[in-house]
């Protein structure tokens, strides 16, 4: 293996550049971040994932239960272990009754809500980070000298892991504004709590955390993710902002009248914003995230395609001193149960983020084994489904803990 003591000395160097220290976090083997042709040796070297089938009948059993209750109308779920892909499944339909579309894996379209969190503009700020246009311990304010009305004590990692101030969600939002309003409105709100001491999660700190992202790239994030993150991954049924009306999207409300709402952004930010908020926004099938997904596992390479440095995935998914359950963007999921955000694991068994929507994309750091679910579940539900503990007993289905 063509690891040698310099190129260790360079990727420390790339992290002390993040301000992160020594990495810690395994998400997966210690490979070269080589090219295409490297990883194309790698892929023929290692063998196909053998997986316990019965794990993920078990999971499937899991989600078709919850359709039959009526907590959802229906879910696609797919799993892997790193760059791997073992299983596809989708069960149900986008709405209720016989006569609604089945989902489909690879075409249905979710509305990711928080999700876009870490898929969109994390991901963006990563980038960015790795190529010198931000840096996580910059004032925000130097890249929207408005926000807060010109605070420069919080920095671009408390926006990340939430402990940023800003507010939990809209107060007093103009929803007939136009979406520059809204946005400016939102990015000059003075703080609600202490920044850097208190840990309140921000729907506001995201939208901030967007506009900074886009000034830094100098191009719209949409843009900026289509060409470095989803065009070259494949994932061709990815988009921000999906129009209303999007005949592959899954319904997330019921209009007057009783028409399905598809499309849009079923996050009230996110509609104000015309679904660029950064919050929420983002829409995607379970076959699309899952590339995405083995990505992040694979440490940031997939089918000879280098998105992100390893370093990078690990310091961004590493639990952040001071910020409870939280990374960079991502959040951490707990062995020992469902815990407040601002305390942090004993025992992490996942790490990735949920949408309110009904949407999951986690990773267990330790075996590079990774699971997407997607679902409506905010669409007519015929009973109130406490849907953290049902992506936990699919996730333990998954993993066999």
């Amino acid at each position: 293996m063509r690891y040698r003591e310099r190129t260790a000395r360079r990727r420390m160097g790339r992290a002390a550049r993040l301000g992160v220290g020594a990495l810690a976090l395994y998400v997966a083997g210690c490979s070269d971040a080589a090219g295409p042709s490297n990883a194309a040796e790698r892929r023929r070297a290692e063998p196909p994932v053998v997986f316990d089938q019965a794990r993920l009948t078990a999971a499937d059993e899991v989600v078709r239960k919850e359709i039959g209750r009526g907590s959802f109308p229906g879910a696609a779920l797919v799993v892997g272990v790193g760059g791997q892909t073992v299983h596809t499944s989708a069960a149900g339909g986008v709405g209720w009754g016989d006569a609604a579309e089945p989902v489909d894996a690879a075409r249905t379209m979710y509305d990711l809500a928080s999700l876009t969190k870490a898929v969109a503009t994390t991901t963006a700020v990563m980038l960015l980070v790795e190529d010198g246009r931000m840096r996580l311990d910059d004032p925000v304010a130097r890249y929207v000298p408005e926000f807060a009305g010109g605070d420069r004590s919080v920095t671009i990692r408390q926006l990340l892991t939430h402990t940023g101030g800003t507010r939990a969600g809209a107060v007093n939002m103009n929803q007939d504004a136009s979406p520059e309003a809204v946005r400016r409105y939102l990015i000059t709100r003075p703080l609600a709590v202490r920044p850097g001491k208190d840990i309140l999660y921000s729907d506001v700190g995201f939208v901030v955390l967007w506009t900074a992202a886009e000034r830094a790239a100098r191009e719209p994030l949409p843009t900026y993710l289509r060409r470095r993150v989803w065009e070259p991954l494949g994932m061709r049924s990815t988009r921000m902002a999906a129009p209303r009306g999007c005949p592959q999207c899954a319904p997330t409300l019921s209009l007057d009248g009783g028409e399905p709402y598809r499309g849009g952004s079923y996050d009230e930010v996110g509609r104000a914003l015309n679904g660029l908020g950064g919050n929420a926004g983002l829409f995607s099938t379970a076959a699309d995230l899952g590339r995405f997904a083995a990505m992040m596992a694979n440490g940031g390479e997939l089918d000879g395609v280098r998105i992100l440095r390893r370093e990078t995935i690990d310091a961004f998914l590493r639990p952040q001193p001071g910020a409870g359950s939280f990374g960079l963007g991502w959040v951490t999921y707990c062995r020992e149960g469902i815990v407040p955000d601002h305390v942090a694991c004993k025992d992490v068994y996942a790490i990735g983020h949920t949408g309110s929507t009904g949407t999951a994309l986690w990773i267990d750091p330790r075996t590079r084994t990774w699971m997407v679910l997607l679902t409506n579940r905010v669409y007519l539900p015929r009973r109130k489904a406490e849907m953290q503990e049902v992506r936990r007993e699919v996730w333990e289905q998954v993993t066999g803990q």
